[in-house]
């Protein structure tokens, strides 16, 4: 597939923030809005945003179910925690231990804050080298969820993965959601969305074994891997209906949620954001050369 698509049509035109640093842009984004809406996908207002971080819950409950044992033996680690959606679940669904970190301070302090119990880091998980704090640490578990295609960085989007397989223990389980494009890259200033080729090459050079991927998102979400010329026409319609402030935000939301539950547990292929699971090989020590 070729890049023949309108890609202002799914909001990617529409940020606020003109910081080219990663830090600095999600250091001021969190602070005017520390909320699903300020992590997720803005403009659409905070009622379908929750709509959206709903869906996210129950396809990676499908995907625990699975491929996951034991969880509550497991000892948990997210990366780009945010507001704490994912702790919560990650509490809800029984690990042992769930630890969390973000690139910003103000989401750090507020994890800390919000749940004492846990333990939180400042990360930038696509650095050359881990903080002293985490190189020693290993876990059973990584996420990494609507995270790593905000690395616009080619050469720190291969460092993540890196560290995330430093980080994991042997035979290691790493969920994260991406948009696995079927077409050359889509990049915009602050998020790069990148061919399913591309990720695989650097997930099997790093020391993963792909699993699984299904879809997350179906119709909820923008549809940057399609050839369908309805389903940019409909996405353009549920945005301009979701902005239309909070009754109708809401509203498109609840009734979206059903047919995307359906859509995405019947669907193989999706047009927009999947998630994909890997487990670390075991024996495999990767070095700073890969």
């Amino acid at each position: 597939m070729q890049n023949n698509i309108n890609w202002e049509l799914f909001g990617y035109n529409e940020e606020v923030d003109s910081s080219s640093d990663p830090g600095e842009y999600w250091q001021n984004r969190l602070t005017s809005n520390y909320s699903l809406e300020g992590t997720g996908f803005q403009t659409l207002g905070q009622e379908y945003n929750k709509w959206m971080y709903r869906i996210r819950k129950v396809i990676v409950k499908r995907v625990v179910k699975r491929w996951i044992s034991e969880l509550n033996r497991k000892d948990v680690f997210d990366i780009g925690s945010g507001t704490g959606f994912y702790i919560d679940m990650w509490i809800e669904l029984g690990a042992a231990r769930v630890r969390g970190s973000d690139i910003t301070d103000v989401a750090v302090l507020k994890l800390r804050e919000n749940y004492p119990s846990n333990e939180f880091f400042k990360l930038d998980i696509g650095q050359d080298v881990l903080p002293d704090q985490l190189s020693a640490r290993r876990f059973d578990i990584i996420s990494a969820f609507d995270v790593l295609f905000h690395i616009t960085d080619d050469v720190r989007y291969r460092n993540s993965i890196l560290n995330i397989n430093r980080l994991l223990k042997e035979g290691g389980i790493f969920l994260f959601s991406e948009n696995f494009l079927h077409r050359d890259a889509l990049r915009s200033q602050h998020q790069v969305s990148r061919p399913l080729v591309s990720i695989e090459r650097i997930l099997q050079e790093s020391g993963f074994k792909i699993l699984d991927r299904i879809p997350m998102f179906v119709i909820m979400n923008a549809p940057v891997d399609t050839n369908n010329r309805l389903l940019p026409s409909t996405w353009k319609l549920i945005r301009t209906t979701a902005k239309k402030g909070k009754f109708a935000s809401d509203v498109t939301g609840c009734m979206l949620y059903p047919l995307e539950l359906i859509l995405t547990s019947i669907t193989k292929e999706g047009p927009s954001t999947e998630l994909m699971i890997c487990k670390k090989f075991k024996g495999i020590h990767i070095t700073s050369e890969g």
